[in-house]
C-alpha cells in the first residue's frame, strides 16, 4: 500500500503542469543594466516571473508613480492564445507583441487612451491591432481616461499650482474627452459645500486658501520691488498658471490686506 501511494504521488508530480514563464522585458527594469556596469560585472538574465494569474483589474497603470515598474505589469500574461492563429483577421502573435509594447510603455508612466494609441501606431502596428489592444486594456482597467485626468489634475495642482484653465488645456492636448476633463477639474478644485469663493470663482475655499499661500510666497520674494511691480509680478504668475481674472484680482486684494505697505 505504501509503495502504491508513493507511486501515485510521483505520478501526480509528473502530471502537474509547469508554471507558464514570462520573461520580464529590459524596459520594465531600467536600472538592472546600469547596476551591472557600475559593479563591473556581467548582468545576469532576469528571473522568470509566473504569469498564470494574468491581468489584474485594479487599475495599476495609474499607481506607477515611481521610476520602478508597478508589480502588476510584471505579472501580466502575454501567453494567452499561444500559436500564430488569426482572430478577426489579426495575427495573435502580432497582438501579443503589441500588448508587450503597451505594457512596457505603461510601466514607465501613465498614458491617456489617445496617447497610448499614438505610441502604438508610431511602432507601425495596424489600426485594427491597436484597437484590439486598447479595447482589451480598457476592459481590464489598465486604461481609464477618468482616472488619468483626475490624477493628472491633482498632481499639477499640488506640485506646480496649475489652475483649471491650464490643466484643461493640457488634458485636451492629451486627447482626454471634455466630459472627463470637466469632471476631473471639478473634483480637484471644488467641493460639495458650495461656499462663496466657489460660487464666484469656481474654486472652493480650501483651493483658494492653498492658492493664496503659494501666491504669498511670490509676494514676499518681491518685497524689494515697488507695489505696482509686485502686483504685475503676481498677475503674471497667476495668469501663466491658468487662473481667471476674477481669481487673480481676489488673490491680489487678499495679499495687499495681509501685507500692507
Amino acid at each position: 500500500m505504501a509503495a502504491l501511494a508513493a507511486s501515485r504521488r510521483l505520478l501526480l508530480l509528473l502530471l502537474r503542469p509547469e508554471p507558464e514563464p514570462c520573461l520580464r522585458s529590459r524596459a520594465l527594469n531600467p536600472y538592472s543594466a546600469g547596476r551591472a556596469r557600475r559593479a563591473g560585472g556581467v548582468r545576469r538574465a532576469p528571473p522568470l516571473v509566473s504569469c498564470r494569474r494574468g491581468f489584474s483589474d485594479e487599475g495599476g497603470a495609474y499607481a506607477a508613480k515611481s521610476n520602478a515598474p508597478d508589480e502588476q505589469f510584471l505579472r501580466l500574461s502575454l501567453d494567452e492564445g499561444e500559436g500564430d492563429g488569426v482572430v478577426r483577421g489579426i495575427s495573435k502573435s502580432v497582438v501579443k507583441d503589441a500588448k508587450k509594447s503597451a505594457i512596457e510603455l505603461l510601466a514607465v508612466r501613465a498614458f491617456s487612451v489617445s496617447e497610448l494609441r499614438k505610441k502604438l501606431c508610431a511602432k507601425n502596428y495596424s489600426v485594427d491591432t491597436v484597437d484590439t489592444v486598447i479595447a482589451d486594456f480598457k476592459a481590464r482597467g489598465l486604461l481609464n481616461d477618468s482616472y488619468y485626468a483626475e490624477s493628472f489634475s491633482r498632481s499639477r495642482w499640488q506640485s506646480s499650482t496649475w489652475g483649471p484653465r491650464r490643466i484643461k488645456q493640457a488634458l485636451r492636448q492629451k486627447g482626454v474627452p471634455d466630459a472627463e476633463v470637466d469632471q476631473a477639474t471639478r473634483s480637484v478644485f471644488q467641493d460639495d459645500r458650495g461656499d462663496e469663493d466657489q460660487a464666484s470663482h469656481g474654486l472652493s475655499e480650501a483651493s483658494m486658501d492653498h492658492l493664496l499661500a503659494q501666491a504669498a510666497k511670490q509676494w514676499v520674494r518681491g518685497s524689494s520691488l515697488p507695489l505696482e511691480k509686485r502686483r504685475a509680478r503676481i498677475v503674471r504668475w497667476l495668469q501663466y498658471r491658468g487662473f481667471s481674472w476674477g481669481v487673480t484680482n481676489s488673490i491680489i486684494r487678499k495679499l495687499e490686506a495681509q501685507h500692507p505697505p
